[in-house]
Order: structure tokens, then sequence, then C-alpha cells
């Protein structure tokens, strides 16, 4: 019997995303497939990037639709961006969410897009178009060797004959690949830079960067010590603030070095008593090599970050100050810093902090924790999951761009020669940023990205502790509705958890995480036996590579372009006795003009948007929307008024604060990590 099969085919917008290839489809169905059918209007051009265009395939009757079979004849530029498909044939409806390449000379399946497990596949038909299309990404996500992630988690293997999958390239973002960004950064400040004929004076010239950039807010306070303390609970890296009962081992501090710092009558061990004392500890970098590299004339270059640590005090009026800084664990060759110290040593002692934070922030809370964590999730997924899983529906748009930015960052900036040679601490021969990633490595698991189990081990969950911590206050109601988000999906599809063990697609995926991922030694459950334990991981999942990533991400030109704020390289070493530096001597021991560029380019990159970006809470809905059943929508709804709540309560927050902290609005926190 002769059947009338309309198409509704919708081209992504973005420019480059439209075909003048020949297009033709097969139409898979469970009683079989249909004829090759060339799409083409009379009169029209066909597949312009935005447009919808509908066609009639006449055609026997294939059953129920399981997949449609589109192949690209191909021609110049002819790679074709397919955001969905949907066909009617009388009272029936299906729809094929795809949201990736049709490339030029290439056949692709679109399956069908019910969210279904594959117990649920009804013919055998669909359950042979699931598998094929695992088999062919498993051809294009292959694992990276073992040995070349050797202390760091799995990645995918990119090579000249397995290059990065179209699928995960940037889609001709101009804002929103970093490379371009960095390059229109150097070219805007070089253009506009003066010739400088005097002696380089960082503290004084970095203004002259700003000629044609904006000045970060924070330049005109950063010598402050409310600013500095700010930065502990609002700033780019507001994850190590830490209460303690007690001093750090081998930090001499008596109640004299801090005689007017505290509350009248109040002694040291009293304030450590009354939980008024904080810790930021970046012992972390210790043993870690410096750069040193020596050049062809025999000169000698050195850079420090060393493994310091700082005490926070919280003031009568709940203000946090910085009490005293040691630029190192030993008593005997590490003198302790305070207020009451001079001028220029007490400054000092704040940047070279700064320092130690930037480069323990760059590889581990950032890079590590975030960044290189997700791949594995990102690999597992790719090469276990078809479109129609449900799990795959709900991660998918959390991973666009994750991988190639994983890429671009191990090339541009990680590797020998790249960027983080030229200015960061850490840099160099000695590959100190790599050793200080697998470090950190080595002390994580996945639990450590949960923010109120992290918040709860240092001390700081409770708003009575620590009043003002805006990184928290943001964080927690932001995983609450993901958490709610994550389990009211994976409940529609595992009513027990039999129906989780008994999905052999999600077991495929454990299994690939755990061997070639991460160990299992790092994840919450050493079996995928638990509805609970999905969701965990997920929840955590989706926070990492969304709001965790947002907090240590989008801040990077606030709190790093104005350089002496924070240098990610000191150029001397740490001071080893008090009172003898002067106050011009920290010109000498921040980076150099070079150095200051590299870093202020670096971190305008790093903290822009693509001009494609998703958003958790977009102001006209999720483009790429891959769930279409009823319930679904109803879920993602309810996760979105919850970030609308939250979004109201921020703005009310920042209406009255002294130093807004915007960058967990969910309207401005993209869905994964693109940059």
């Amino acid at each position: 019997m002769m059947a009338a099969y309309t198409l509704t085919i919708r081209t992504n917008g973005k420019l480059g995303a439209g075909t003048d290839a020949n297009i033709s489809v097969v139409l898979v169905g469970t009683h079989g497939d249909s004829e090759p059918h060339v799409l083409d209007l009379p009169f029209h051009n066909d597949f312009e990037a935005g447009s919808e265009d509908e066609y009639t395939v006449f055609c026997e009757d294939v059953g129920d639709l399981v997949a449609l079979r589109f192949f690209n004849a191909g021609g110049v530029t002819a790679d074709w961006l397919l955001d969905w498909v949907r066909v009617t044939e009388g009272e029936k409806q299906w729809r094929f969410p795809f949201f990736r390449w049709v490339l030029s000379g290439a056949t692709a399946e679109v399956l069908e897009g019910t969210a279904k497990l594959a117990r649920d596949v009804g013919s055998e038909r669909e359950s042979v178009a699931r598998r094929a299309q695992l088999d062919a990404r498993k051809q294009m996500y292959p694992w990276r060797p073992a040995e070349a992630t050797e202390g760091l988690p799995g990645a995918l293997d990119i090579s000249e004959a397995h290059p990065l999958p179209k699928d995960e390239l940037y889609r001709g973002l101009t804002q929103g690949s970093y490379e371009v960004v960095i390059a229109k950064t150097l070219a805007a400040i070089q253009l506009h830079l003066p010739m400088l004929t005097q002696t380089w004076n960082g503290l004084v010239n970095v203004f002259d960067f700003f000629k044609s950039l904006e000045v970060p807010q924070l330049a005109g306070r950063w010598k402050d010590d409310l600013e500095f303390a700010r930065q502990a609970v609002q700033g780019i890296n507001p994850l190590h603030i830490t209460l303690v009962p007690k001093l750090p081992q081998g930090m001499s501090l008596t109640d004299d070095d801090v005689r007017g710092l505290l509350t009248p009558g109040t002694s040291l061990a009293q304030a450590l008593d009354a939980r008024r004392i904080f810790l930021l500890d970046f012992e972390i970098l210790d043993d870690i090599p410096m750069y040193r590299k020596v050049d062809e004339e025999g000169l000698e270059e050195r850079r420090w970050a060393p493994a310091s640590r700082c005490l926070l005090y919280l003031d009568d009026q709940r203000h946090l100050r910085p009490l005293a800084i040691q630029l190192g664990g030993d008593a005997t060759s590490h003198p302790v810093f305070t207020p009451n110290d001079s001028e220029a040593d007490w400054l000092a002692a704040k940047v070279y902090v700064r320092c130690s934070e930037g480069n323990t922030h760059q590889m581990v809370s950032h890079a590590l924790r975030t960044h290189f964590v997700a791949e594995p999730f990102v690999m597992a997924t790719m090469r276990n999951l078809p479109d129609p899983h449900p799990v795959y529906k709900l991660l998918r748009r959390h991973f666009r761009y994750t991988l190639a930015i994983n890429e671009g960052a191990r090339k541009g900036l990680l590797s020998a020669g790249g960027v983080f040679d030229d200015f960061i601490a850490t840099g160099g021969p000695d590959k100190g940023h790599l050793q200080l990633g697998k470090k950190g490595y080595t002390r994580w698991t996945l639990e450590d990205n949960k923010p109120r189990l992290d918040l709860q081990r240092r001390g700081v969950l409770d708003a009575s502790i620590l009043p003002d911590y805006p990184y928290r206050d943001d964080a927690l109601p932001l995983w609450d509705a993901f958490e709610e988000y994550v389990g009211a999906v994976l409940r529609h599809f595992y009513r027990t958890d039999a129906d989780l063990e008994g999905d052999a697609e999600m077991q495929h995926w454990w299994k690939d995480l755990t061997q070639r991922g991460l160990p299992v030694e790092k994840l919450p459950c050493r079996e995928l036996r638990r509805v609970s334990d999905l969701a965990d991981i997920l929840t955590t999942v989706l926070f990492t590579v969304s709001v965790q990533h947002a907090a240590v991400n989008y801040l990077q030109y606030e709190h790093y372009a104005f350089v002496p704020n924070a240098p990610l390289c000191m150029r001397q070493e740490p001071p080893r006795e008090k009172g003898v530096l002067r106050s011009e001597d920290l010109t000498a021991m921040i980076p150099t003009k070079t150095q200051m560029l590299w870093q202020i380019a670096i971190g305008r990159a790093l903290s822009s948007f693509g001009d494609d970006e998703e958003y958790l809470l977009p102001q006209d809905g999720w483009h790429e929307e891959y769930f279409q059943e009823p319930e679904l929508t109803v879920i993602r709804e309810r996760f979105q008024e919850r970030l609308r709540t939250q979004l109201a309560a921020v703005k009310a927050r920042n209406a009255n604060a002294a130093v807004p902290y915007t960058v967990l609005c969910p309207d401005k926190i993209p869905c994964g990590i693109t940059v």
C-alpha cells in the first residue's frame, strides 16, 4: 500500500550550515526501507541555513519509522548541519532530533527521537539501528592510549588518522574560539600600546594595556585587605577557604604578632576557639618544579609560585581580613607576615599568595577538576549511548565543544612550547604544571565536585560561621535544582534499580568509563546498580560542566588581567626575612611586559562567551531540544522555573552588594564547557 510521508526539515542557522549538495533520503521502518528519494523542491534553494523545508515522499508503507538515512552527494563546501526532521503520515507523526553534520559524500542515519531504553525497543530493525550507530561512533571516538594519559583522566585520541569529529568542532564562532580572542586581544593591545622609552614599571605601566580594553573593576582596590579577602569567597577560585581550629603546622604566630588585628581583649587561641579563623593553603605546590631555563647566552630565567598559606580573620563587622601569610611551610626559613609588618612586606606577601592561588587554580581547580574530568563522561556517552537513550538526551547539550576546547588547551596552552610556558610559574622544561595537575588528580574524587560535601568538609557550609560567601549561596540552589531535574528524568525511565541493572547500554557505558576514563576508585560506587547512584553521578557531572566551570572560568579577565592583583609567576624568590623589601622592589618581582601581555590575552579569551552559547536559563528556550515527551517537558520547565527563582534571588542580593557576584546568574551560565 502506498503512503505519503511529509518531511519538515530544519537546517541549522549558523553561517555555513546549509548546503547546495543533492540530498537524498531513505525512510527506514519496521516493515522495510523505502527507495532513495532526492529532496529537491522546484524553483527553490533547498537546505539554506536557518530554513525549514517541506518535502513529500510517496512510497510503499514502511510501517513505524525507525530512522531516516540521508545521503549527501557532495561537492564544494557541501557539509550540511541538520537540526531536526518532523515526519507526518496521516495521523501519525515522528520526530528526529539530530543537531549534527551530514558530511559531504557520506551517509547519516538519523534515529527516531522517542526517548527509550533498549528494553523498550519495539523491533529488531530499531535495535540494529542503535547498534550500528554505536559501532560508527566507536570508530569516531577512540580512547587515547593509556600511557598517553598516565596520571590523568582518559581522553579522546586525536591524530591525523583520527581527527576531531566535525560534530565536536566550533561552529563558525567568532568570539567563542579562544585562539581568535587571544589574537584579537594581542593585536588591540599592541596597536594602542605606546612605545616605552623609560624602564618598564609593571605597577604603573600596566594601565597602558587597557587603552582599548575594559579596565578590570578591582584595579582601583587591589591592594586593599578587604579586597584580598573578598576574592577568597567570590573570586576566581573560591574553593579553598577552610575553617581551622588551630594554627597550621610550621606556622609560628603569636599574640604579639597579631597585636591590634583582633577584637580588643581577644587572643589568637580565643579567636580560633570562636571559629573566626580561616585558612587558604596552597601546600600542593610543595615539590612542584618551577620554571627554570638557561638561554643560549647563559642567562638563567626562573619563576616562583610558593607553597604559601594565608590565615583570614572574621572581624566584629563580620568582614574577612587577611591576618597572616607564610610563603612556605618551614618555620625556620619562611617567616610569617602580618599587616603589622612594613607596607612593602605585606603587599608582596599578598601578591605571592595570589600567584600560588593562580597556578593551583589554572591546573587543578579549572583544567583538571572541570575540563579533564568531564572528558571521560563525554567519551563514554558518545561511544555507548545511542541518540534515543534518555541519558544521552539528558547529557548531550552539556557536552558541546568540550572535546574541542580540551584539545585546544592541550596543544595551545599546556604542551611543550605552549602559551603557559611563556608566563606561568609552573610551566617550562620540567613540566611543573602537568605534574601539578597529576598531583591534584591523585587527591581528587568525583565527590569532591559536590558543593555541599565540599563546603561541609571545609567547615564553611553554615552561614552563621561564614556569613558572606556568595559562591556558596549561589552554587547550592543550583545544585539542588540539578539534583531534582536529573533525578526526575531518570526516575521517569528507571522505575526500579533492576531497570538500570538490566540496561545493557548503560552497563556498557559504566564499563567503558571505569576501564578507560576514570578508575572506579574516583567514583562514588563500584558498580552501577542503583538509580540513586546514577542520579548522583550525573548531577555532579552536569553541575561541574555548567555551574562549577562558570565559577572558576568566567572571572579570569576580572581577576588576572590587572596582573599585579594575581600574577601567574613571580620573578624573584619569596623573601626569607622581614624589613628588607622596599616599595619599588615589587616591580622586579612581578611579570615582565611580555608576560603581562600574555596573561591579559589569555584571561580575556577564557572569559569570553561563544556567539551560539546555550545557557542554563535561555531567554527563548534551548535551541537543541532532545526530549519531546510532554512529561519531560514538565520536568524541564520545573527545572528552569527554579533557575528563574534563583536568578531573582541573585539580582536582589547583588542590588545591595558592594561588589556584585554575577558569574553564577543562571542566564549567564553556559550549559557546558565551551571555552
